[in-house]
């Protein structure tokens, strides 16, 4: 059975810390469909980078911003929701406010200070008085940190590397996994190559190469990297197989993951399991078509590239010049 990473990361990390912070803060006060819902509404931009403003507006407007204004919202649909809770609703709301710093949103110089903030507020606004709050917070935010460290840890690997390096577009990558074991001599590069590239070990080895890009985009995320793309390998075999392929997929099934992550097909088996293909996009995943001789240039089949994320062509094609007539239309295009 295989781990969405993405999702175990939320569940195990983000909430939880945001969880355990709430209730040491509330006590037997607490909450959970308020701050449940808080915390939704959280997520939803801190992670997966949401918005309803267009992309042009979204980047004059920080994340912090964008955050405080999805919470402030969620305060004011949570008050007409539960208007006998208004008061604790409106402390939910401002102690919330501290995750930013605690979630890497905000940056700050010394956590004291914050944890001395905190403290007074609480005694202030909660009247609540007890000594041992703030070593009690330190010691949640110290036990997260290592529960993140291990977290990782759970799926690094020093067998296995990724390899990442820039198409000529901005922004985006080019992954595999790059294997660090040392082959007897009489293995030629080509050789080891291709058997880490071809049928079931190739379908086996998505396993680890999935896992490890899911790090590296949760680590994009946590450092506010939005812009980074990735485009990794796939293996057009699993589409013969179900169960398989679930497995397999499960691991980048995220909302988050999706956005920043594009398969690579090639155009001849898109054309042989159109119907699959089509439904990996409408389920949410990111497909970068590798054009091949396969590809016939015509208004339609033309239009038809924009559904994937990235079109990919080799100048080495045949109707490669007639392809770049249509340059202009192919939206994402990535010549290599």
């Amino acid at each position: 059975m295989t781990i969405n990473v993405m999702d175990e990361y939320l569940n195990e990390i983000v909430k939880d810390k945001i969880i355990k912070y709430m209730k040491l803060i509330f006590d037997y006060k607490y909450d959970r469909k308020i701050c449940g819902r808080f915390i939704d509404s959280y997520i939803k931009i801190r992670y997966n980078n949401y918005s309803n403003i267009d992309k042009e507006m979204r980047e004059n407007i920080s994340l912090r911003q964008r955050i405080l204004e999805a919470l402030q919202s969620t305060q004011k649909i949570l008050i007409e929701d539960y208007p006998e809770d208004t008061v604790l609703i409106k402390n939910m709301h401002m102690f919330f406010y501290y995750i930013l710093y605690f979630d890497g949103v905000v940056y700050y110089k010394n956590i004291e200070d914050k944890i001395d903030k905190i403290d007074k507020m609480r005694r202030k606004v909660l009247n609540r008085n007890n000594e041992t709050f703030k070593e009690e917070l330190r010691n949640l935010l110290q036990e997260f940190e290592t529960k993140e460290e291990e977290f990782f840890d759970r799926f690094r690997t020093k067998e296995f590397e990724l390899k990442i390096s820039e198409y000529n577009k901005k922004s985006v990558f080019r992954v595999n996994v790059k294997a660090n074991i040392k082959f007897p001599e009489l293995y030629s590069e080509i050789a080891i190559k291709k058997a880490f590239n071809t049928g079931l070990v190739k379908e086996e080895k998505l396993y680890i190469e999935y896992y490890l890009i899911a790090l590296k985009i949760i680590t994009d995320l946590k450092k506010l990297n939005f812009k980074r793309q990735y485009i990794a390998e796939f293996s057009d075999t699993l589409l013969k197989k179900d169960k398989k392929i679930k497995g397999v997929l499960n691991i980048i099934n995220n909302e988050a993951i999706q956005d920043k992550l594009s398969l690579k097909i090639k155009y001849e088996k898109y054309k042989e399991f159109e119907q699959e293909i089509e439904d990996l996009i409408k389920s949410g995943f990111h497909i970068a078509i590798i054009l091949d001789n396969s590809f016939e240039v015509n208004y339609y089949n033309i239009e038809k590239l924009n559904m994937f994320s990235y079109v990919i062509v080799n100048e080495s094609l045949e109707n490669y010049d007639e392809i770049m007539n249509y340059r202009n239309s192919i939206r994402n295009l990535i010549e290599v």
